[in-house]
């Protein structure tokens, strides 16, 4: 138990400690992110149900990818990122906060998320803050902030076939516009997925991933864009022109396997992903634990 207090006061102080860092820092447009370090279950036994639980860890990945996309939108093959993660709960329901941070670009994020995970269903509700050189509680959060807010529902069947939906309701970039410029209507920007995990005896798993956008989703499949004087900007073009409709943005295959060293768990990841949309490839590597 001590080795745990010990582990999860020192991923609260590499948490708070980035955050910070974060929390002053000028950065680029990123639209949200699904939570990328999954929580721990919750009790397992029915005797321990309802009882306060939490979990730790962080990862560090050779890239931030999400959805598709490299989130410092630079098409690089390696941009480094850490990510601390704690997590509290009580029987299915969960509090949990993540961060994103990378030494070489300058995509910074911080998560909170409210979930509830039941046997193969899990529902959440998070906000993102990408700190876009903003501060925390800058501007109007309905319409101004870098906040966004998101709503995601996973099942798994079989336990080896998870479908995935998510839904973006506030996000200052997800407005479809009339053709004078001014703001038709909100476009609840939207992701689905569909994986398929095949372990292969106890050497490890290997899951084939496909996501795509149902319909035009602004915020998130926002084009090719340039970088000038430390901000990004669209590039719409003749050739380059605005992502529209449904559109296909990740195909990702992923050998995955976790490792047991006493109470903690170091899971070790190696995926490619293709996005059919920005038509860029990725080779990803993460590790990390967690306990």
């Amino acid at each position: 138990m001590t080795r745990k207090v010990f582990f999860l006061l020192a991923t609260l102080a590499l948490t708070v400690s980035a955050q910070a860092t974060t929390f002053t820092s000028a950065n680029s447009f990123k639209p949200s992110a699904e939570l990328s370090l999954q929580p721990a279950s919750a009790p397992a036994s029915d005797d321990d149900e309802g009882l306060f639980w939490w979990s730790a860890g962080a990862n560090l990945a050779s890239n931030y990818l999400w959805r598709g996309y490299d989130q410092s939108y630079s098409g690089k093959m390696f941009d480094p990122s850490i990510q601390p993660s704690v997590t509290l709960g009580l029987g299915d329901f969960y509090l949990d906060l993540w961060l994103n941070v990378s030494p070489i670009s300058q995509y910074q994020e911080f998560d909170m998320t409210l979930g509830y995970e039941h046997d193969n269903l899990s529902i959440t509700v998070y906000d993102v803050w990408c700190g876009v050189g903003k501060d925390f509680w800058q501007n109007n959060f309905l319409d101004g902030s870098n906040h966004n807010l998101t709503a995601t529902i996973d099942y798994t069947f079989f336990d080896r076939l998870r479908l995935h939906w998510g839904t973006t309701f506030i996000h200052s970039a997800d407005w479809l516009y009339n053709e004078d410029g001014s703001r038709k209507r909100r476009a609840f920007s939207s992701y689905f997925e569909v994986a398929y995990t095949q372990p292969f005896e106890d050497l490890f798993d290997i899951t084939f991933t496909a996501g795509a956008s149902p319909w035009t989703g602004p915020f998130w499949t926002a084009g090719p864009q340039i970088f000038e004087d430390g901000e990004y900007f669209l590039n719409y073009n003749d050739k380059n022109p605005p992502v529209t409709g449904f559109n296909v943005t990740n195909l990702n295959v992923t050998l995955s396997r976790e490792f047991e060293a006493g109470d903690v768990t170091i899971p070790v990841e190696l995926g490619y992903t293709y996005n059919p949309t920005s038509k860029r490839h990725y080779a990803l590597l993460k590790t990390g634990f967690s306990f």
